[in-house]
């Protein structure tokens, strides 16, 4: 996609606009809302740009895009469905046609048939591993959007008391005892908390294997023994998560 450069001021009008959608979490952009300087306007510069060029040309958009995040993608139960409803909305709007959204790997698997391509052996395996490389932040290999994933679908399988722990946890300082997660959970005294971080683990498995989050991703939540194996005296998330599971929280406060 190419298209004439905004003038500047285009330019600075159009990031006034952007922060403002920022603000309003309006897609894309406001994942990186933490970005310094004008870095969280740079998606909607590029969705401007797009919007601009499909409204001359009348016609549909493909969109091959790296970026993950939620404030692109419609997600259900975690897993990435097609561009959020508000974006292609908003390209009908101004002109445009219908909008698809691919990753790279989806693009190349796609592509590959139609255009005759011929794809050298792990070709779609190094595009798998350059997103995932591109994607891992300082935060224990775990982004927002991709504990925003795992909190969705621990609660669409029925363990929505795992995500309560967790985020108590987070609010804790990354510890939460053995008895506030009996209180949360609202279970017998005497029920064993054996097996309590199986459906995190598994379903942090399954992102894993999305290329969500990178196989070197830390556990979000490990069982701590005082005195060896037995009963676990409480749970703990790891520093670097802690942040982001509180950032979320406060996202969703608002």
């Amino acid at each position: 996609m190419s298209g004439t450069p905004f003038s500047p001021e285009e330019r600075a009008e159009l990031t006034e606009e952007g922060k403002e959608r920022v603000k309003k979490r309006v897609p894309p952009g406001y994942m990186d809302a933490k970005k310094d300087g004008d870095g969280a306007v740079g998606d909607f510069f590029v969705w401007e740009e797009l919007l601009r060029a499909a409204s001359e040309r009348r016609s549909d958009v493909l969109f091959v895009t790296a970026d993950a995040k939620e404030d692109w993608w419609r997600k259900e139960h975690g897993y990435n469905r097609g561009p959020r409803p508000e974006l292609t909305a908003e390209l009908r709007r101004r002109g445009g046609g219908r909008l698809f959204l691919l990753s790279p790997r989806q693009f190349l698997e796609v592509a590959a048939p139609i255009l005759q391509l011929s794809l050298q052996a792990g070709s779609v395996e190094d595009i798998e591993r350059v997103e995932r490389i591109e994607a891992e932040p300082a935060h224990g290999g775990w982004t927002t959007a991709a504990i925003e994933a795992l909190f969705n679908g621990l609660s669409y399988e029925g363990y929505g008391n795992r995500v309560d722990v967790i985020r108590y946890a987070a609010e804790m300082d990354g510890r939460i005892e053995a008895s506030s997660v009996y209180d949360i959970c609202d279970y017998d005294d005497e029920r064993s908390l054996r097996g309590f971080t199986r459906p995190i683990k598994r379903i942090s498995g399954n992102l894993t294997e999305q290329g969500v989050i990178p196989d070197s991703a830390v556990p979000v939540l490990t069982a701590e023994y005082e005195n060896g194996p037995g009963r676990a005296s409480g749970f703990r998330v790891p520093p670097l998560l802690v942040p982001l599971i509180n950032d979320l929280a406060d996202n969703d406060e608002h």
